[in-house]
């Protein structure tokens, strides 16, 4: 239970800084500036699914091997995190003018910077990969708030500093290298040993990485649609709801970091039943929440420039919760390679896009019920596979891919 605690503050901590960022930026640069750094957060977001498809499979990995070979892989797995970081940042800058096009950008820099980050971003899930795989939580622990904190003070002050969409990305930026930096010092003592390169690694993370693409596609999709099909005020309006959606979205991931070791092994069946009712549970709360003080919630994040935001604020926070669930019920389908969950998710992506485009209206409340739509068509399909497999596990006690429960190395 305490290292439960310790997951979620730190994670706390790290989503606080995150949200600092938007709530400090939407007021700094306003309805238009933010709409256009809310498009290259949900960029940033996309592209960081290397890093949480590196984390999965470290994870599970690690949770399969004996003591003598964890050290050794686990230090290849740091290294092989630092080198998807530059693959990433290379490709954002292959496909940067098509970006720059599609999101109406005055300029090169930003994007450029967002790149950057990439590096550091990825690096730092392999971190938390190992040190979630050894299920050592109190160092998982610290380097999801190092790196939270750096990189939520750093925008926070590119956008004091500057009013800029540019400032605040190079804020950012400095905080995730300087973060990450940190948490490759507090992960040292679980890779102390020469490299031992696991068959099939970089395989079995694309794999991962493709389903947690899909899922993010899902997730921040709309934010790009509204730069796309509303004028520049509704955008950034859009945006500052996106903002309650991210919060029911990660508000509950703590419970998702912890479990899934357990996904992996043969507390898997009691695990799964424990982490969905408990997601489930925080995203109900969050929605009521936001449903009885729509006024604070809006007031808070945006000020008064969004107002017209209110009336629909539940909403965004029911989006983030579905999503919520969502990203649970993949993380049990992650956790035992089972590759064909993927293809529900883009099919979810296809519904929102298709709802958004051609069937509701092009305004924030037609684009923000496409996108709950989407969410819930995905969760009550996962919640349908997922109660069938906990079902058909009971009667043979519920083995997988592991037979004894791995201590925490702390």
């Amino acid at each position: 239970m305490t290292h439960t605690v310790l997951v979620a503050m730190a994670l706390g901590i790290a989503q606080v800084s995150a949200y600092a960022v938007s709530v400090v930026s939407a007021r700094a640069l306003g309805p238009d500036g933010f709409g256009v750094l809310a498009a290259l957060l949900g960029i940033l977001l996309i592209g960081s699914v290397l890093a949480m498809g590196i984390q999965a499979v470290a994870a599970r990995r690690l949770v399969g091997l004996d003591a003598t070979q964890r050290a050794g892989a686990g230090r290849s797995m740091v290294r092989d995190g630092l080198v998807g970081g530059l693959a990433v940042a290379a490709a954002t800058l292959a496909v940067s003018p098509l970006l720059v096009w599609l999101l109406r950008l005055d300029g090169w820099a930003a994007l450029l910077l967002a790149a950057l980050a990439f590096i550091p971003l990825t690096w730092a899930g392999a971190q938390y990969g190992v040190a979630q795989g050894r299920e050592s939580y109190r160092r998982l622990a610290a380097i999801y708030a190092v790196v939270g904190l750096g990189r939520g003070v750093g925008g926070v002050a590119g956008a004091l500093l500057t009013g800029s969409v540019v400032g605040t990305m190079a804020g950012l930026t400095a905080g995730s290298i300087l973060g990450a930096i940190v948490g490759r010092l507090l992960v040292a003592p679980l890779v102390a040993a020469n490299p031992v390169r696991l068959e099939n690694f970089f395989a079995d993370s694309a794999h991962a990485t493709h389903a947690l693409l899909a899922l993010f596609v899902l997730t921040n999709i709309d934010v790009l649609l509204a730069r796309a099909l509303l004028d520049s005020e509704q955008a950034g309006i859009y945006g500052v709801g996106a903002v309650i959606a991210k919060v029911a979205f990660w508000l509950p991931q703590f419970v998702g970091v912890v479990a899934f070791p357990r996904f992996a092994d043969a507390r898997r069946s009691r695990a799964t039943i424990i982490s969905l009712a408990a997601v489930a549970g925080i995203g109900a709360l969050v929605v009521v929440v936001t449903a009885l003080l729509p006024g604070i919630i809006v007031g808070f994040i945006g000020g008064s420039a969004y107002i017209s935001l209110v009336p629909i604020a539940w909403l965004f926070a029911a989006i983030g919760a579905t999503f919520a669930l969502a990203q649970a019920l993949l993380l049990t389908r992650l956790a035992v390679d089972d590759r064909r969950a993927v293809i529900a998710i883009w099919a979810a992506a296809g519904l929102l896009v298709l709802l958004a485009t051609l069937v509701l209206p092009a305004t924030v409340g037609g684009l923000a019920a496409s996108a709950l739509l989407a969410g819930l068509a995905l969760a009550c399909l996962g919640l349908v596979v997922a109660g069938a497999e906990v079902i058909s596990r009971r009667p043979q006690g519920a083995p997988t891919t592991a037979t004894e429960s791995i201590p925490p190395t702390d």
